[in-house]
């Protein structure tokens, strides 16, 4: 098994306090692992710097052209966030584009699943001894990470990595957002066990109308598993059911 992504750190002064940024998100690409069913990403030359550079003709003392690529892909790919819509077709009204910023940017939590393997359910038995091994007390508002360890095997066995992970069960899910959790997110492809296509964790979330954030990456490398922060910054792709983000945990030094 390869090494897990690398985790970027940065430390910002904000409004005279020192914060640390952990970047969550994969890489957007041709090459990444797609869930089953969705769409490659593809990208290519729509005009290139030297086309642009000979149109612009001799009139111009620019001396580069510009460079602009076309994309095609999915609006689930890579580190991503599930709108409502996604869940559930009639409630088209929450697409995206209609996340509200306190959906995205919230108090966190991190919890270690990973003694949960294979394509099994975890339960809310595993829920409350992980919370209970990291401390964690979960509160209205908070978005909850949970990791599953199947991360870095979408480097090093892709195949395992889309197919061999467990899922949150309808009793623990339902547990999860009754305590006024805004936001679910995992390193997995899916809060869903790929063998339960009944997708109890998606049809819980539907019938609450609460987001979550699938393929994150380096929860493990958050240093506290409580008192820090995460942001979600997805695209506002009107009436789509999901978007690529950017993605990170952070806190004050």
């Amino acid at each position: 098994m390869s090494e897990t992504n690398p985790a970027p750190l940065s430390t910002i002064e904000l409004f005279g306090k020192k914060i640390t940024f952990l970047d969550l998100g994969k890489e957007v690409g041709p090459d990444i692992p797609v869930y089953p069913g969705h769409m490659k990403t593809a990208f290519w030359w729509h005009k290139t710097h030297e086309e642009t550079k000979f149109s612009l003709g001799e009139a111009s003392k620019y001396p580069y052209g510009f460079g602009v690529k076309g994309i095609v892909t999915c609006d689930h790919t890579s580190t991503h966030v599930d709108a409502v819509y996604h869940f559930d077709p009639s409630k088209s009204h929450l697409s995206v584009d209609k996340i509200t910023l306190p959906e995205l940017i919230t108090p966190s939590a991190w919890i270690d699943l990973s003694f949960v393997t294979g394509r099994v359910h975890i339960t809310l038995d595993a829920v409350k001894k992980a919370l209970d091994n990291a401390q964690v007390t979960l509160k209205p508002g908070m978005t909850l990470l949970y990791w599953t360890g199947i991360e870095p095997y979408s480097i090093s066995e892709p195949n395992r990595y889309l197919t061999q992970y467990p899922g949150l069960n309808k009793e623990a899910t339902t547990w999860l957002l009754d305590q006024g959790l805004v936001n679910i997110g995992t390193d997995a492809p899916s809060l869903d066990t790929p063998a339960d296509l009944d997708y109890p964790n998606h049809t819980v979330h539907a019938e609450r109308e609460i987001i979550h954030t699938e393929s994150l990456v380096n929860i493990t490398k958050i240093p506290k598993h409580n008192d820090f922060c995460v942001g979600f910054f997805p695209l506002k792709f009107v009436g789509l059911t999901g978007s690529p983000c950017r993605a990170f945990a952070f806190w004050e030094e």
